[in-house]
């Protein structure tokens, strides 16, 4: 193995046996590498595997064809002891932990490092503590678990996994039941834990932009089970990540980084403006409307963002006639009473 890889698979096959020995093929041939402080979005289709692809590297499931090694061994030949102590991993499914603490919680990651009684040194203790402040969970310390919000509870859980103080942390979807921007703070967090301690971070999500955005690689499964690994922007650029998740009425814009819904096309425009904030915001709303910048001189409609007084001002010229707006809301309805707005005509 390379000394600066946790994990690595070699021509990794997954899938299932039933008990009738008839195997299925989920994806194979994966020769996969997971590098000390890297982040890594595991993201694809529904049912494409990702799921299958994380139990079969956590050892939770065996892999038809291949080996995953996890530091240096087997994933199979790692003793419950020594996994635990390389390994931790944070499920999906909703935190039922009755009346324990968030303290609580967190101290059953140095379950691998207490004796037999589970008992706490105060060297375990500053460790819970520590972690607990590595998520900005700290003030959640002697909060019951069951009243927390998800978000909440999620940090708590980040939290015991780095309380174990494994070398590497899988998480699968720990962001499905957040808010965007409890999301936005998790990846946050995530990625200042893979900078800041090294430990290499795998995780699956549907996140898309998040992901590309946060990642250092993206491991791409895609509909057919085949998986592409590369770093976000290349993926991008040669059109693999958006063909991946390609479905009818949906579309990746690749200049924006995000997927898009198609709009009726209603007209388009030119729009004269300094590099500002209100310019970009002008341009989202227009094209959510249905309009495309013109390829000419003009366009159906022409905008002029000025400055009255310190507050943008519109002018707008359309249909030959001149009219001022002092906001997007005032452009919409404005094109809309013309005939050429985003409403009923």
């Amino acid at each position: 193995m390379n000394g600066d890889s946790i994990l690595t698979c070699n021509n990794l096959t997954i899938g299932y046996r039933n008990q009738k020995s008839i195997t299925k093929e989920v994806s194979k041939d994966l020769n996969l590498t997971l590098k000390r402080g890297e982040l890594v979005c595991l993201i694809g289709p529904n049912g494409a595997g990702k799921s299958t692809l994380i139990r079969t590297i956590t050892g939770i499931q065996p892999p038809l064809c291949g080996d995953v090694w996890l530091c240096d061994k087997k994933i199979e030949d790692h003793t419950p002891d020594e996994k635990a102590k390389t390994l931790s991993v944070v499920l999906t499914s909703p935190i039922e932990a009755g009346y324990l603490t968030a303290f609580d919680i967190v101290a059953l990651g140095r379950f691998p490092y207490t004796n037999w009684a589970g008992n706490l040194t105060d060297s375990d203790r500053d460790i819970v503590i520590s972690a607990l402040a590595s998520v900005g969970a700290k003030e959640l310390t002697r909060r019951f678990i069951h009243e927390m919000s998800d978000g909440e509870r999620q940090k708590v859980m980040i939290a015991r996994a780095l309380a174990q103080e494994p070398e590497m942390m899988v998480l699968d979807e720990p962001t499905a039941f957040l808010d965007l921007p409890h999301k936005i703070e998790t990846m946050r967090i995530l990625r200042t834990v893979a900078r800041k301690t090294s430990k290499s971070i795998l995780l699956s999500t549907h996140d898309l932009n998040l992901a590309i955005r946060c990642a250092d690689q993206l491991w791409i499964i895609n509909r057919a089970g085949n998986m592409i690994s590369g770093v976000p922007e290349d993926l991008v650029l040669s059109g693999i990540f958006g063909s991946a998740f390609e479905i009818d009425g949906v579309y990746f814009d690749t200049i924006r980084g995000e997927f898009t819904i198609p709009v009726e096309k209603r007209g388009t425009f030119s729009l004269s403006a300094p590099e500002s904030i209100e310019k970009i915001w002008t341009l989202y709303a227009l094209e959510r409307i249905g309009y495309t910048p013109a390829t000419g001189p003009e366009g159906d409609i022409r905008i002029t963002i000025g400055n009255n007084g310190g507050a943008p001002e519109w002018d707008i010229l359309i249909e030959g006639s001149a009219k001022k707006c002092s906001s997007i809301s005032e452009i919409i309805e404005c094109l809309s009473t013309s005939g050429r707005g985003g409403g009923p005509n």
